[in-house]
């Protein structure tokens, strides 16, 4: 009877532990540099298109980060060499105001220079090896950002993120 019990303790565990790793990857905190099969254990990946050697995925799974509660993001993950490499995200319609006072709560005082119509706001994160970088159209109010984990970045190209030119 006890042999029972803890055989039924065992088997609700296990079931919880793995419904718990299932959908794992975290949008918020996206392990940058790590393999990314692993990540896509799931498949909640779908790859979208790939060029000057990144990979681009769109994430169909339940995370959602904070810009979800204002507005309606396109955001696509990177890929090079089989590992998480960036979080690449426009949106339109955006705040300036707003931008300036969560990317700095969230991530500190950006370098931030103007580019004719473009605000740009850098940041870098040495210790995570991680920089980022977020351009908003004054006159279209249309934001393109980019996170990136340096060890990955491809070589001078079109297709990095952190030009985030058309």
């Amino acid at each position: 009877m006890v042999l029972r019990g803890l055989l039924s303790c065992i088997v609700v565990l296990t079931l919880f532990v793995s419904a718990a790793s299932a959908g794992s990857f975290d949008c918020v905190k996206p392990p940058y540099g790590k393999p990314f099969a692993p990540i896509n254990e799931d498949g909640a990946f779908q790859k979208v298109k790939e060029e000057g050697g990144i990979a681009y995925y769109n994430y169909t799974g339940p995370c959602k980060i904070g810009v979800y509660e204002r507005l309606t993001p396109v955001i696509a993950y990177g890929v090079v060499d089989d590992k998480l490499y960036s979080r690449v995200m426009q949106t339109e319609n955006d705040d300036i105001d707003i931008i300036r006072q969560v990317t700095t709560k969230l991530a500190g005082t950006p370098k931030t220079t103007e580019e004719g119509d473009w605000t740009v706001m850098r940041w870098n994160f040495p210790e995570k090896q991680i920089k980022m970088k977020l351009k908003y159209n004054n006159k279209t109010k249309a934001t393109k950002s980019a996170l990136y984990y340096e060890p990955l970045r491809p070589g001078q190209n079109k297709a990095n993120p952190e030009d985030l030119d058309d």
